[in-house]
């Protein structure tokens, strides 16, 4: 083992590959055991294995008070991380990754919430109130919502590194191909009623009040075509509160079409804003769709 180290320029992992090879029947140890046998035959004289494998168990050398320090220091920070106490309080990241998980500690993740502006409160209660209502009603009055949400993608998407990983024993210049140089994109606008997918719509260009309105007069009657004439006449049309939703045309035509059957900020019935948790669009739908389009 001593001379395949020195053979392989005193590289541990071309060590640990060419012993391997040479000598395919024996126990094959891990590299860095070629550089504990040639420190210890320099320090001590001896191949002794016990005398190699024998290493300094600093997790043993801390103290009670160590161990007192490290977690308070975590109840004060709950936030902070074990590298970050490693620092502060000079002490190994190993040993302070042993003691919280000795006092079973763990790391939890953040829960994304919406935020709700003053207000905000009052209108989602109002409209559960209302929805409430008709559910009393008429059991089935779901069935009749349409709800409709738009969103835009581009070629490009998105990428975490974090959430990527990559296991070999060597660099394998893992790469991913972007297009930041040519980014281009495409808008998009679903329904969802009675359970069923209505669409998808796509359009170019940004979504204003007259492409919107258009959409409305012209594409939307096309898309309810193959829904029962049941739903189509007690059909609640729901949107959320985008600028282009808010135009007078569009609030006109809504007007015509649902007469106080409309769900928006500003309609018949007012809908509660930054509310993505009331739509299966924001809340089901989209999560899908986030993960991969084609």
């Amino acid at each position: 083992m001593l001379f395949t180290y020195w053979e392989c320029q005193k590289n541990t992992r071309l060590a640990k590959k060419t012993y391997a090879l040479r000598y395919p029947n024996r126990q094959h140890p891990s590299h860095t055991f070629f550089y504990k046998l040639k420190k210890n035959l320099r320090d001590t004289g001896s191949f002794s294995k016990r005398v190699i494998n024998q290493q300094p168990r600093r997790g043993n050398a801390i103290g009670e008070d160590i161990e007192v320090q490290i977690l308070a220091y975590v109840r004060s920070n709950p936030r902070t991380s074990i590298r970050h106490v490693s620092r502060e309080i000079n002490i190994s990241f190993g040993v302070v990754q042993k003691i919280l998980k000795k006092h079973k500690m763990h790391a939890y993740r953040a829960d994304l919430v919406q935020h709700l502006r003053e207000g905000d409160a009052e209108r989602r209660i109002t409209f559960i109130a209302w929805l409430e209502t008709q559910l009393n009603e008429n059991p089935y009055v779901l069935n009749y919502i349409l709800w409709t949400d738009e969103s835009k993608f581009t070629n490009n998407g998105v990428l975490n590194k974090q959430n990527h990983r990559y296991w070999d024993d060597q660099n394998p210049h893992w790469t991913f191909e972007t297009n930041n140089q040519s980014v281009w994109g495409t808008n998009v606008c679903c329904g969802l009623i009675n359970g069923k997918l209505l669409g998808p719509y796509f359009y170019d260009g940004t979504l204003n009040g007259r492409r919107y309105h258009d959409f409305l007069l012209n594409e939307l009657p096309n898309m309810l075509d193959d829904f029962p004439l049941d739903i189509r006449a007690n059909l609640i049309f729901q949107q959320d509160g985008a600028s282009a939703h808010n135009a007078n045309i569009v609030r006109n035509q809504l007007n015509e079409y649902f007469p106080n059957r409309w769900i928006e900020t500003y309609g018949a019935v007012q809908w509660p804003p930054r509310s993505p948790d009331l739509t299966p669009l924001d809340y089901f739908y989209r999560k899908i769709t986030s993960y991969g389009v084609t």
